[in-house]
């Protein structure tokens, strides 16, 4: 009866290790190497182990197989041992061996302390890193063999390390502002981070045709008129045509200039260097630049050396925290909502990102990249308010709403238009 007594106490001591073995390895492969990190920094106890333990992921999986497999022999055996005890050698010892032992450690040797550890990795990994990384050193010379055979069988020497991609990022911070450990605008900001280094100047400029600029011949004062209407701080100088830019006129020289009544100097005597940059030119490098030069101003040309647009630190930052506003601005949002399936488009709105905000296709080409380009490339020709883009294929109308000259400013957009019979429009003619 002792001797039952001692298989029983072995069978329970063996479930214990097999839950402690089934536990590790979920804890050790659930917790990130950037979790590890943190605790390393932290100096958390057991952190250290962790980090060893992680550092060598085939080294601490085959320490695990290898303890786990053979309490779980074990466990079989004694359970055989008992059982025959009991019922002599016969089918039903075996039978009753088998199913003991199958629901046992599937309940208490699996199931259980393997959703314990995937609920609680960080605190199991760290109680249980030490004595893994203990095993692991007794274990060595059979890891070592064991991952030399699994190596040749494998077609390659250990595990692979998981290289962690941008789109796992992104989609993690997307989990954590479902989850509410991360805020909308907190996931927005992100998400721009990632998206700074890939956007381009001439994403972010502002056109030619919205720059505001002043003649080298002017005067200190027609200068300082436009800094007072327009409230803005720098101005593009030209000489001769606007497309010979000769400098960047700040209005502190020109109030300095006016204040110490000098207002017959030339605006040219007051202007500093212009920074020129292509507009492929990526705004992470054009803002390394600007800091470099102690600049606040670049001039955008294209591939031909034409003045195409201006470019500010503050255009720049306001990819990474959206729109800043002063008291000279006037907001006005790109994307509004009129009714349903209608909003009134800036005609100056990326297609990208018009398709990303209302979950739909535009069309894109390497032709445009605006919404008015759009219009512009389906017409065919200069529109007028009220022209109609009819985009059949995507289910998308679009309506000059709004010119100035003969430039779009804002457009209509009718998601899924109702399609007018043709019998109704000859009765309306």
């Amino acid at each position: 009866m002792i001797d039952y007594y001692i298989y029983i106490i072995i069978f329970a001591l063996c479930l214990i290790l097999s839950a402690f073995f089934s536990g590790s390895e979920v804890a050790l492969f659930s917790i990130t190497r950037a979790k590890v990190r943190t605790l390393v920094n932290e100096k958390t106890k057991g952190s250290e182990a962790l980090a060893t333990l992680k550092k060598n992921p085939d080294q601490f999986l085959i320490t695990i197989l290898i303890g786990n497999n053979v309490v779980n022999i074990l466990a079989a055996s004694v359970a055989t041992a008992v059982s025959i005890g009991f019922f002599g050698e016969t089918g039903i010892a075996v039978s009753v061996a088998t199913i003991v032992v199958v629901l046992l450690l599937l309940i208490f040797g699996e199931i259980i302390p393997k959703m314990y550890a995937t609920r609680n990795a960080a605190e199991f990994a760290l109680k249980l890193s030490p004595i893994i990384l203990v095993l692991s050193k007794i274990f060595s010379p059979v890891v070592y063999l064991f991952n030399k055979v699994a190596g040749k069988m494998t077609g390659g020497m250990g595990f692979s390390h998981h290289m962690i991609t941008e789109e796992e990022i992104k989609e993690w911070i997307d989990v954590g502002q479902e989850e509410g450990t991360i805020e909308k605008n907190e996931q927005e900001m992100l998400h721009s981070v990632f998206e700074f280094s890939d956007t381009r100047v001439r994403e972010v400029m502002t056109p030619r045709i919205d720059v505001v600029m002043t003649e080298d011949s002017a005067s200190p004062e027609e200068a300082l008129e436009i800094f007072k209407t327009t409230g803005f701080s720098r101005l593009p100088v030209w000489h001769e045509n606007i497309d010979t830019i000769r400098g960047v006129l700040n209005v502190k020289d020109v109030v300095f200039s006016v204040l110490n009544q000098q207002e017959t100097m030339p605006i040219n005597k007051l202007c500093s260097e212009p920074l020129f940059v292509p507009e492929t030119k990526n705004i992470d490098d054009l803002l390394k630049e600007l800091r470099i030069k102690k600049t606040h101003m670049a001039i955008v040309l294209d591939e031909y050396g034409s003045f195409v647009g201006i470019v500010t630190v503050e255009d720049i930052l306001e990819e990474l925290v959206g729109d800043i506003l002063d008291e000279f601005d006037t907001e006005e949002n790109d994307l509004v909502r009129i009714a349903e399936n209608v909003y009134s488009v800036n005609a100056r709105m990326w297609i990208e990102d018009l398709n990303k905000e209302l979950g739909i296709s535009l069309p894109v080409s390497e032709t445009y990249e605006t919404v008015a380009g759009l219009f512009i490339e389906r017409s065919g020709n200069i529109p007028r308010i009220g022209d109609v883009c009819d985009l059949a294929e995507v289910g998308i109308k679009l309506v000059v709403i709004q010119m100035t000259g003969k430039r779009i400013n804002r457009l209509k957009l009718i998601l899924n238009p109702p399609e007018v019979d043709d019998s109704m429009k000859g009765e309306e003619k």
